[in-house]
């Protein structure tokens, strides 16, 4: 496929948000302009035009909703929520850079201007969490309360609950289930707003989640169902190797070891150096984020997991493994992986399953190529959707 822009990492996320477009959350041909007028590397740029977008998406919302036309006002500020949420994604690396804390409550604003709006019923709720709850959306088919099959999503290092409507929970409601996505410790509103870095113990997270689930009337706790997509890939297998009310998981793309990426650019020497915090080498570490992208890239990641230098976050890293885990897992498991996808270790995750697994790559032929198949989604939802129908109709 040819690339949308002359930046490699602007043109991922270009693609992240054109995905938008699927559910009212983009204009292709407006994200396209938006993006094209950003010269390679100015991440302040970047910024400014997505603002003028989302601002210019916002007040076409307004207008249209003071006219009465919902089904356009709502396109308004579905689009304006993913823009602003584009706006601030290359400065995450510094959670003081005030346009961070601001573009994420307009992403989040916007998106709960749409909500009335909608043809099916989404509530914001807050499920009870130490420091602070888990902030979510419960999607919903309209009707009569019946107790339903519910969808839980995960996402991973850089997304938003708001942004998860965009991979999945139209679906599941089209299906006439319920879908639930939340903000986890490291994600979105908890560490924008609240501070609370990432944890790996992603049972300890989804437990309390199931537990306020399986007390509202309209979840089947026989039928819980989850997905996990890019870091939630080593999330959502994580929480159910522990946590077995789970009767489906889908890993996009399966990941089972995160230090294991970096262990093989050391010596074991080296490595031990590194993991005692050898002075020395934790300075020599911050060559890794010494130019503005490798801090941009590197950096965001690092202030989800709380660490202040490389060398800190490689040792927060070793935590992050299914070893000895991933046996632990029952419930039927779906791992997809999209060709060349930088962040897959989907065939090493399948192989240490002893669970009834399933293992669907996607290919660049098709359209499923790179991280989360790309703007192969269709693709990916028919596969997940239909696996996850056959498991909820046992």
């Amino acid at each position: 496929m040819a690339s949308l822009h002359a930046d490699r990492d602007m043109a991922a996320q270009l693609e992240r948000t054109l995905i938008g477009a699927y559910s009212d959350a983009a204009d292709l041909g407006e994200a396209l302009a938006v993006a094209g007028r950003v010269s390679p590397g100015d991440y302040g740029q970047w910024h400014d035009e997505w603002v003028r977008a989302a601002d210019a998406a916002a007040a076409a919302g307004r207008d249209a909703a003071a006219r009465g036309h919902t089904a356009i006002a709502v396109r308004g500020y579905l689009r304006s929520s993913e823009y602003h949420r584009q706006a601030y994604f290359f400065l995450r690396h510094d959670r003081t850079d005030p346009r961070v804390r601001s573009g994420f409550e307009k992403q989040r604003d916007m998106f709960r201007a749409a909500l009335p709006l909608l043809s099916f019923p989404v509530e914001a709720v807050d499920v009870p969490f130490e420091p602070v709850p888990l902030p979510g959306y419960l999607f919903r088919p309209a009707g009569d309360g019946e107790r339903r099959p519910t969808v839980l999503f995960t996402g991973g290092f850089d997304g938003t609950a708001e942004e998860l409507h965009k991979y999945g929970p139209r679906i599941a409601v089209e299906l006439g289930w319920n879908a639930f996505a939340w903000d986890g410790p490291g994600q979105g509103a908890m560490l924008v707003e609240h501070g609370v870095t990432m944890r790996p113990d992603f049972e300890n997270v989804l437990t309390p989640v199931i537990d306020w689930l399986v007390r509202q009337p309209y979840a089947d706790a026989g039928r819980l169902l989850l997905v996990g997509r890019s870091l939630g890939g080593y999330l959502a297998p994580r929480a159910a190797s522990a946590e077995h009310r789970v009767v489906a998981l889908v890993c996009d793309p399966g990941q089972y070891d995160f230090s294991s990426r970096f262990r093989s650019n050391f010596s074991a020497p080296d490595w031990q150096r590194v993991l005692d915090a050898d002075p020395a080498m934790d300075a020599e570490l911050e060559a890794f984020v010494a130019t503005p992208r490798d801090r941009e890239f590197w950096g965001a990641r690092m202030a989800a997991m709380g660490a202040s230098t490389f060398g800190e976050w490689l040792r927060i890293l070793t935590g992050y493994t299914l070893q000895d885990r991933a046996g632990s897992i029952a419930c039927p498991t779906l791992i997809t992986n999209g060709e060349g996808d930088f962040a897959g270790q989907s065939q090493v995750l399948y192989d240490a399953l002893t669970c009834q697994r399933e293992y669907r790559p996607f290919t660049a032929a098709e359209g499923g190529a790179g991280h989360c198949e790309g703007l192969g989604q269709r693709l990916w939802q028919q596969t997940v959707f239909a696996w996850l129908s056959e498991i909820a109709a046992r």
